[in-house]
C-alpha cells in the first residue's frame, strides 16, 4: 500500500467515515476543485459560496468553469445561511438561476449547523438531485463531516491541526464520486495507464512524502487538539468578555473582535502583537472586495457583516503558550 493510501485509510477512520470515498490530493484548493469537477455540474452554473473565507474557495468554483455567488456572514464569522433560506424564492427566480451547489466553511474552527444547510438542499428546486453540498473543514480538523453533506474537503497546509508541509483530502458520500475523482488527481490516467486521458484531469496526485508527514501530525492529533484547548481556555480567562468570540469547536486559531476597530487599529494591533513574537493576523477579507469578484453576484441584508468582521477580528495562534497576557499588548497599541 502507498503511504497516501494509507493516509485516505486513517483520515477516514479519524472522522469515522467510509474510505471508499476519500481522495487524498495536493492541497485543500485541489480538494475544493476536485469536489466541484467530480459532480460534473454544467458549465456557468452557480455555487453558492460564503463571502467571509479564504480565497481558495471561489477560486476553485472559478476553476472549474462555475460562478460564485457570495453569501454574509452571521456574528460567528460562518456563512449566514438563514439568510440565503428566506430569501430563496426570490433568488431563485430574480437574482440568480442555475445555483447548483453549496459550499460551507466552518470558520476558524466554529461548527456551521449544517442539518438546516443538508435539509434544504436536499429539497430545493433543482431536480432529482437537489443542491450539492461541500463542506469545506479546512479550518475544523476534529469536526465530522454531516452524514448528509455531499462532499467534505480537508486542507493539511503547514498551519493546519493535522498538518504536513502541504496537502488535502475530499471525502465523497458516493463512492462512484470518489472513483472519479482519483482519476481527476492522475490526469485522467486510469488503471489501465494506456495514455488515454478522458475525462481530463490535473496534475493533483499527494506524494508519499507529504502523506508521512501528514500522517505523523495525525498520530498526534488527540493529544494536540487537547493541548490546543488548554491554551484556549486559557486565553479565554485574559480575553475581555466583551472580546470574546462565539465558542469554537476545533481549536485551530483564537479570534476576537473589538467592536468599531477600524482597519488602521486592526493594524496597529497585529504589528503590536507580531512584535512580541505572537503570529497574529488580519481577519479574512470579503470575497466580494477582492478585485478579481468585483462583478460577483452578492446575497446580504445591506449591513454585509463580512466587511465589519474584516476590520473588527483578529485571531492569534493556539499551537503555542502564552507566558503574559497577549491582549495588555493589544490595550497598549490601542492607547
Amino acid at each position: 500500500m502507498e503511504t497516501y493510501q494509507k493516509l485516505e485509510q486513517d483520515w477516514a477512520s479519524f472522522n469515522q467515515l467510509d474510505p471508499a470515498g476519500m481522495v487524498a490530493c495536493s492541497s485543500g484548493t485541489a480538494a475544493l476543485h476536485l469536489a466541484l469537477e467530480a459532480f460534473q455540474l454544467p458549465q456557468g452554473s452557480e455555487v453558492i459560496v460564503p463571502d467571509f473565507t479564504m480565497i481558495a474557495v471561489p477560486r476553485a468554483v472559478i476553476m472549474a468553469g462555475l460562478a460564485p455567488v457570495f453569501v454574509d456572514c452571521c456574528d460567528d464569522l460562518n456563512m449566514d445561511f438563514p439568510l440565503l433560506y428566506k430569501k430563496w424564492d426570490h433568488i431563485n427566480t430574480a437574482l440568480v438561476r442555475g445555483i447548483k451547489a453549496v459550499i460551507t466553511a466552518h470558520m476558524y474552527g466554529r461548527k456551521m449547523e449544517m442539518d438546516t444547510v443538508t435539509r434544504f438542499c436536499s429539497s430545493a428546486m433543482q431536480g432529482a438531485d437537489g443542491l450539492r453540498v461541500i463542506e469545506d473543514l479546512a479550518e475544523a480538523h476534529g469536526v465530522s463531516p454531516n452524514p448528509l453533506t455531499d462532499a467534505a474537503c480537508w486542507s493539511f497546509y503547514k498551519n493546519k491541526i493535522v498538518a504536513g508541509e502541504e496537502g488535502g483530502a475530499v471525502w465523497f458520500r458516493d463512492s462512484n464520486r470518489a472513483a472519479l475523482a482519483r482519476q481527476l488527481r492522475s490526469l485522467g490516467f486510469t488503471d489501465a495507464h494506456d495514455f488515454t486521458h478522458v475525462p481530463r484531469g490535473h496534475n493533483y496526485r499527494l506524494s508519499n512524502a507529504h502523506a508521512w508527514l501528514v500522517l505523523k501530525s495525525l498520530r498526534a492529533a488527540k493529544h494536540n487538539i487537547a493541548c490546543r484547548h488548554a491554551v484556549e481556555y486559557m486565553l479565554n480567562e485574559w480575553c475581555p468578555k466583551e472580546w470574546r468570540m462565539p465558542v469554537r469547536n476545533a481549536p485551530w486559531v483564537y479570534d476576537f473582535r473589538i467592536q468599531n476597530m477600524t482597519s488602521a487599529d486592526q493594524t496597529k494591533v497585529v504589528e503590536a502583537l507580531k512584535a512580541t513574537g505572537i503570529a497574529a493576523r488580519h481577519a479574512f477579507k470579503p470575497m466580494s472586495h477582492q478585485l478579481e469578484f468585483l462583478k460577483s453576484k452578492r446575497i446580504d441584508t445591506g449591513k454585509h457583516f463580512a466587511g465589519v468582521a474584516a476590520r473588527e477580528v483578529v485571531y492569534i495562534p493556539l499551537d503555542r503558550a502564552y507566558d503574559t497576557d497577549p491582549f495588555d499588548t493589544v490595550r497598549e497599541a490601542l492607547s
